[in-house]
C-alpha cells in the first residue's frame, strides 16, 4: 500500500532536483554577470575618483569622498547579492548558511534580520538544501512584500523534528496561505512534502506572516 506514495516521493524529488538545477544555472550565470561588469565597472569608477581626491582640496575633496563611500556600499551590497545567488553552501552548517543569505537579500537598512535559536542540526543534504531553499524564497518574498521592520527566522530542535519559522512584523496579506497557484509558495510546499515535512503560512493583513517548517528528524530513507 505504501508503493504508490513512495513512488510519488520520489517522482517529487526528481523533479524539484531538475528545478533546482535550471534555478542554480540561471542564478550561477546572473551572479557571474553581477562580478564581471558591475562590480569591475563600479571599482574602476572608484579607483578614478581616488585619483581625483588626490588631486582636490576643500569641499570638491569632501564631496569625491562622499561618492566614493556610496559606490563601495554598492559594491559590498552586490558581492552580498552575489552570495545570496549561489548555490546552498552548507560546510558551515544551516544556521551559518541561512545567516549569509539573509545578509545578501536583507542589504536595505529600513529591515532588520534576526536568527535565534540556532542549533548544530544535523540533517541529510537533500533536506538541509530543501530548508535553505524554501526560506529563501520565503525571505525574497519578506522583502519585496512584507514593508517589515524586523525578519526573525528561529531554528529549532525538538525530540523527533527540526522545526524552522520565519516572521515578519510586515503589512500581511489575505491570500499567501490559500493561493496554491502562485508559484513559488507551490515550490515551497512541494520541497517540505518531498522531504516528508509540514509547510505552515499564516499571514492577516496588519499582522505579519508566519512560515513555518517542520521536518522529521528520525525518517527512513527514501530508495
Amino acid at each position: 500500500m505504501n508503493a504508490p506514495a513512495l513512488e510519488t516521493t520520489d517522482e517529487l524529488r526528481w523533479l524539484l532536483g531538475q528545478l533546482a538545477g535550471i534555478e542554480t544555472r540561471e542564478r550561477t550565470v546572473l551572479a557571474e554577470v553581477i562580478h564581471d561588469e558591475p562590480i569591475q565597472l563600479i571599482v574602476a569608477a572608484i579607483l578614478r575618483i581616488d585619483l581625483m581626491h588626490s588631486r582636490s582640496t576643500g569641499d570638491d575633496a569632501v564631496r569625491l569622498d562622499e561618492i566614493a563611500t556610496l559606490l563601495e556600499s554598492s559594491v559590498d551590497r552586490l558581492r552580498r547579492l552575489i552570495v545570496a545567488l549561489s548555490p546552498p553552501d552548507l560546510s558551515d552548517g544551516l544556521g551559518g548558511a541561512l545567516r549569509a543569505l539573509a545578509d545578501g537579500i536583507f542589504v536595505d537598512p529600513t529591515t532588520q534580520f534576526h536568527i535565534t535559536g540556532e542549533v548544530p542540526v544535523q540533517l541529510p543534504v537533500p533536506a538541509g538544501q530543501a530548508v535553505y531553499r524554501i526560506f529563501r524564497e520565503a525571505m525574497v518574498n519578506a522583502r519585496k512584500h512584507s514593508s517589515a521592520g524586523n525578519v526573525t527566522l528561529h531554528l529549532d530542535q525538538r525530540e523527533h523534528d527540526f522545526v524552522a519559522t520565519l516572521t515578519d512584523d510586515g503589512i500581511g496579506s489575505d491570500g499567501l496561505n490559500a493561493d496554491l497557484g502562485q508559484h513559488g509558495t507551490a515550490t515551497m510546499r512541494a520541497r517540505a512534502k518531498a522531504e516528508g515535512g509540514r509547510l505552515r503560512i499564516e499571514s492577516r493583513p496588519g499582522c505579519g506572516t508566519i512560515v513555518e517548517l517542520t521536518l522529521p528528524l528520525d525518517r527512513p530513507a527514501v530508495r
